[in-house]
């Protein structure tokens, strides 16, 4: 009887790329391996923290995900001036290569066909990038964090979009900007109002930020169709992007990694 070999055959490695999105609540941390994203984790965004602190979350992370030094690279985005620097600071040595910092000079796919580039948010085009490549036909991107962004694409171009204060920062607002209105924590806002109608100050404070976020969305993106004359796929990223999700009447698709699959794209065509 003939035995089987006992050679073991070793899959094949891509070398590890580590994203980061830098937010001005949270940073995101990615790791993909080729084009498959192995895992994430979110850190928050504290301006104060040094590089090392960052560096021993990154450590735990990569650790975590059973993945060493040298990685296949390193690239960041970052909305935080401040923790750029600190970030990129914090990835040095992780890869052979320097870390990558998206800016609007880098090789994109895409005409930046706004009027000044240079204060285009870089996570709004890792959104527009990965969006363009992965649906290939009109798209709106809604990206639904800090702030409520919307960035529409249509062949290669990025032709505009809108921004609008996020659903934490107009609870906080209507917070410190009244005398009696209460504080909506985030942990309040996962139980959204069952109806529009609110029954007590809190449930209308939901309804307001939850329907009202939805709806600007919505007719935000419907204005942009009237004015380009073209029809648009509606994508929705970020942080609170499932809690609205039940709330959009218009058909959309739900991406919660757009932003880093758009950093990785960005790595590729750049390096």
């Amino acid at each position: 009887m003939k035995r089987r070999s006992e050679t073991k055959h070793r899959p094949r490695t891509t070398a590890s790329l580590l994203v980061m999105d830098i937010g001005n609540t949270s940073i995101t941390l990615g790791l993909f391996s080729g084009a498959e994203l192995r895992g994430t984790h979110r850190v928050s965004s504290d301006r104060e923290k040094p590089a090392a602190a960052y560096r021993g979350e990154i450590d735990a992370f990569l650790l975590k995900e059973g993945v060493g030094a040298p990685l296949g690279g390193v690239v960041l985005s970052s909305v935080v001036r401040e923790l750029e620097e600190v970030l990129s600071l914090a990835a040095k040595g992780l890869s052979t290569k320097e870390p990558l910092r998206v800016t609007r000079e880098l090789k994109t796919g895409l005409t930046l066909d706004v009027e000044e580039p240079q204060e285009l948010g870089t996570d709004r085009i890792a959104n527009a990038v990965a969006a363009g490549d992965l649906f290939g036909e009109p798209v709106i991107v809604a990206d639904l964090g800090t702030a409520t962004t919307l960035t529409a694409v249509r062949g290669d171009r990025l032709v505009g979009g809108a921004i609008l204060g996020g659903i934490g920062m107009t609870a906080d607002a209507l917070h410190r900007k009244t005398s009696r209105l209460p504080r909506v924590r985030i942990e309040d806002m996962h139980s959204v109002p069952a109806g529009a109608l609110g029954k007590n100050t809190t449930k209308c404070i939901l309804s307001g930020i939850i329907y009202g976020t939805a709806g600007a969305v919505e007719r935000i993106a419907e204005g942009i169709e009237e004015e380009t004359g073209s029809a648009f796929l509606l994508v929705i990223t970020g942080g609170y992007a499932d809690m609205i999700a039940p709330f959009l009447k218009r058909d959309f698709r739900l991406c919660p990694d757009l932003t880093l699959q758009g950093l990785r794209l960005l790595f590729e065509r750049n390096t």
